[in-house]
C-alpha cells in the first residue's frame, strides 16, 4: 500500500513538472528576487495590458481573473507593470516606449540561451500557459485594443527602434512571431538584446519578452468572453479615434502650403537624405537636410548622417524669424529673450537707482538756516 502510495506521488509530480511553462522577461531587469513567481495567464494578460496602454487607458481591477484576489492583482501590477511617469510631465515623452514581443513554439533549448543571452532570471514565469489559439485571440483583440501598434510583419532592426517607420510615432506595439523548426527568430532577438538593453538604459524603450512553449492546453488567457472583450477594445479604439490630431486643412493654395514633421520624436541621424526629408517634412519647409559628416572637398568618408540645417526666413512685413529644432519647426527666440531681459534688467536698475538717490537725499540733515526759528517783530 505505501508503495503505491509512493508511486501516485512520484508520478503526479513528474507530471506537474512536465507540464510547460511560459517564461516572461522585462528588459530592464527588475530588483532580484530569490524566487521567481508564478502568475496566473489572466494576470499576466492584466500586466501585458497596462504596459501597452497609454496613460488613463489601461485596464481595471474588473478585468482581473474572478480567483485573483484584488491584493495579489494590485501587487502584481505595481511590481511587473509599466512605472507611471511624473505627475507633472507632458505624457508623451515622459514616460519609454513599450514593445511586447511573444515567441510561440519556443523550445526548452531556446529558452535557456535566451536566459543565458539576457544574463537575468524571468520576471516570472506562467505554468501551464493558454493554446496557441488563445495566443492569436490575445494579440487580435486584448493588445490591439490598447492602441498599440502591430509590428510583427516588419524586420527585427525595425522592431527594435521605436524611432522606424513601422511604430508610426505610436508609443507602444507588439509582435508575435511562431518559432517553427528551423526558424531563426530567436537569433535575430538574442543579436538585437545589446540594442534593447541600451534603450532600457537611457529610458527610450522597455521590453517585455514573453516564451510560450508549445503546449495542448486550450485554456483562454481571460475568463471574460470573446465577444465582450472585443467590444472593449472598439470602444477602447473609438476613444483613440476622438483624441487623434484633426488633419490640417486642405484649403490651402498650394504654392503656400507648408509641410511640418509629424508630431513624433525626430531621429538624431538619418542614413539618406529621403529618408530625412519624409521624417522631417522637408525640416518643416525652414532648411535642409546636409550630411553632417560630409567632407568640404567631397570625399566620402562611408558614415552618413543626415539632419537639418535651419534656416531662417523674413514675412512679408519685413520680419527675421529663426527656426531651430531637430525639424526646424521651433522658433528661436534666443534673440528677443535676451532683448526682453536686458530691458528688464536695465529697467529694475534705474528704478533701483532712482530709489536710492531718494532715500540718500532724505537721509542728510537739514542746513541750520531752516531749522532755525523765527522771532516774532516788537
Amino acid at each position: 500500500m505505501k508503495l503505491c502510495t509512493g508511486l501516485v506521488a512520484a508520478s503526479c509530480g513528474l507530471a506537474i513538472a512536465a507540464q510547460p511553462v511560459a517564461h516572461v522577461y522585462i528588459v530592464p531587469a527588475r530588483e532580484a528576487s530569490s524566487t521567481t513567481p508564478s502568475l496566473p495567464p489572466g494576470l499576466a494578460r492584466l500586466i501585458l495590458l497596462q504596459r501597452l496602454a497609454s496613460s488613463g487607458q489601461g485596464p481595471s481591477l474588473g478585468d482581473a481573473p474572478q480567483v485573483t484576489n484584488i491584493d495579489d492583482a494590485v501587487s502584481a501590477l505595481n511590481r511587473f507593470g509599466k512605472s507611471p511617469g511624473p505627475l507633472f510631465a507632458d505624457d508623451n515623452n515622459s514616460e519609454p516606449s513599450q514593445l511586447v514581443m511573444m515567441l510561440d513554439g519556443i523550445s526548452k533549448q531556446q529558452i535557456i540561451d535566451l536566459e543565458r543571452a539576457l544574463g537575468a532570471r524571468p520576471a516570472f514565469m506562467i505554468p501551464d500557459p493558454p493554446s496557441g489559439k488563445a495566443h492569436d485571440e490575445l494579440v487580435q483583440v486584448d493588445l490591439f485594443g490598447t492602441g498599440a501598434i502591430n509590428v510583427g510583419d516588419f524586420d527585427m532592426q525595425q522592431i527594435t527602434n521605436p524611432l522606424e517607420g513601422c511604430w508610426r510615432g505610436r508609443r507602444a506595439a507588439f509582435a508575435k512571431f511562431t518559432v517553427n523548426e528551423g526558424s531563426d527568430i530567436v537569433n535575430k532577438v538574442v543579436h538585437r538584446l545589446d540594442q534593447l538593453s541600451k534603450l532600457a538604459k537611457i529610458g527610450e524603450l522597455e521590453t517585455t519578452l514573453v516564451l510560450l512553449p508549445r503546449t495542448a492546453n486550450s485554456k483562454p488567457w481571460s475568463d471574460q468572453p470573446l465577444e465582450l472583450r472585443r467590444r472593449q477594445a472598439e470602444r477602447v479604439m473609438t476613444s483613440l479615434d476622438k483624441i487623434e490630431r484633426p488633419a490640417a486643412p486642405t484649403w490651402l493654395a498650394a504654392d503656400k502650403t507648408i509641410l511640418y514633421a509629424p508630431g513624433v520624436r525626430v531621429a538624431s541621424c538619418f542614413t539618406s537624405e529621403d529618408s530625412c526629408i519624409k521624417a522631417t517634412g522637408n525640416c518643416s519647409s525652414h532648411g535642409s537636410c546636409l550630411d553632417r559628416y560630409a567632407s568640404p572637398d567631397g570625399k566620402d568618408f562611408g558614415t552618413k548622417c543626415f539632419t537639418c540645417h535651419c534656416l531662417s526666413t523674413r514675412s512679408e512685413s519685413g520680419s527675421l524669424t529663426h527656426w531651430a529644432g531637430p525639424s526646424c519647426a521651433k522658433k528661436d527666440v534666443s534673440v528677443a529673450f535676451w532683448l526682453f531681459a536686458g530691458f528688464t534688467l536695465a529697467l529694475v536698475s534705474i528704478l533701483w537707482l532712482s530709489i536710492s538717490m531718494l532715500f540718500g537725499i532724505g537721509q542728510e540733515k537739514l542746513p541750520g538756516v531752516i531749522g532755525a526759528g523765527v522771532s516774532r517783530a516788537k
